[in-house]
């Protein structure tokens, strides 16, 4: 707007000092010329039709006879101009009025100028360069928004995996060394009575089974921390203690292992004993008394996990009340992450079954469920 008001007024007034603003073909140029200033204003929010209107004042001006019209100051709208016609969207439409603009200008030139056809393609292909720039970084700018929107995501996913994680860590030790607690706990407390040196035992064991689960979560603290390290190898053969303490607090159980584990990866050393926790603690939940037998198989390839309860001789204990429903599915999660296999399910004759496969090598198995 200043722009056009200010080559407008020194337009005026130069000419006024000339003294030919008079007569109605100085005053016709004049107004053309005025009209060309003007059409600037409009550059920017309708650029085509402000160098459609600016061609068409300069085709009208040729009709002037004004020798002191100063025709240089024309070029400063045209040059402006023809630089908004290379930032417009259209393409097609803004080399057309280009087209008009130059002709325009030709034409009140009076005579054909290779120098107009500078003054209007230069502009014209600055504003070319400079729109493949702007829409570059356009570009640039929603592909920016949109990783910073997967990233959101991504954060959201991996804190929901985080929590799912410590609440299935959480579950399988808490679970686990509650049951085997509640069990020696109505065991002492029925043998208070009767043979209070079995009571002392059992009252040992819940603190024993007590240091464990504080042990146990200890680790689940370091576990957090990006710089420790999963249980690892030593999973599989830690199975045969939490056999033995199972043993110890009533539980009726017998562990085998045939072949070798050497060779699978510390996730799965460690899901295989979660496995074999998870299990013994549904054993005692579910099933008190019954005989628990655990098989651990190495083959070639994979390792195989089984553990096989029969069913309750005696009433429930209550303890089947107090699961979460997150123990059979923490299961799953933890094998198929390892890229192995699971099924848990009733056996024939009463009890439960639970039998795992994982592979020695990352990627071998598929992730599935046994039939």
């Amino acid at each position: 707007m200043l722009t056009t008001l200010g080559l407008s007024a020194f337009l005026l007034i130069y000419l006024t000092i000339q003294g030919v603003l008079h007569g109605a073909n100085n005053l016709l140029e004049t107004g053309c010329g005025v009209g060309v200033f003007g059409c600037v204003i409009m550059r920017r929010s309708h650029p085509q039709l402000a160098a459609a209107v600016a061609g068409g004042c300069l085709a009208v001006a040729a009709l002037g006879s004004s020798a002191a019209f100063p025709g240089s100051l024309i070029l400063v709208p045209v040059i402006l101009l023809a630089y908004s016609l290379g930032t417009a969207a259209d393409l097609r439409r803004s080399v057309l009025t280009l087209g008009i603009l130059g002709a325009g200008l030709q034409l009140s030139a009076g005579q054909f100028n290779p120098i107009v056809v500078v003054l209007t393609i230069g502009p014209y292909a600055v504003g070319l360069v400079i729109r493949s720039r702007r829409r570059l970084t356009e570009q640039l700018a929603a592909r920016g928004q949109e990783l910073a929107a997967e990233r959101a995501l991504f954060a959201a996913e991996a804190v929901r995996y985080e929590r799912a994680r410590i609440a299935r860590e959480l579950h399988d030790i808490v679970a686990h060394c509650v049951s085997v607690m509640v069990i020696q706990a109505s065991a002492g407390q029925r043998l208070t009575a009767t043979d209070p040196s079995l009571a002392t035992e059992a009252f040992d064991s819940i603190g024993e089974v007590a240091q464990q689960a504080k042990a146990e979560m200890r680790r689940l603290v370091e576990l957090l921390d990006h710089d420790s390290q999963q249980r690892g190898g030593h999973g599989v053969r830690l199975i045969g203690e939490l056999v033995t303490r199972a043993g110890a607090a009533g539980l009726a159980v017998s562990c085998r292992f045939t072949g070798s584990a050497d060779g699978l990866p510390d996730a799965a050393a460690d899901a295989a004993y979660r496995v074999v926790q998870e299990s013994l603690t549904n054993a005692f939940k579910h099933a008190p008394g019954a005989p628990v037998d655990v098989v651990i198989a190495g083959a070639s390839g994979h390792v195989e996990i089984g553990v096989v309860n029969g069913p309750a001789p005696g009433p429930q204990s209550g303890l089947e009340l107090t699961g979460t429903g997150r123990g059979l599915t923490g299961m799953r999660e933890r094998v198929a992450a390892c890229g192995g296999q699971i099924s848990a399910g009733p056996v024939a004759g009463g009890g439960w079954q639970v039998l795992a496969r994982l592979p020695l090598e990352p990627g071998q198995a598929r992730i599935s469920s046994l039939s």
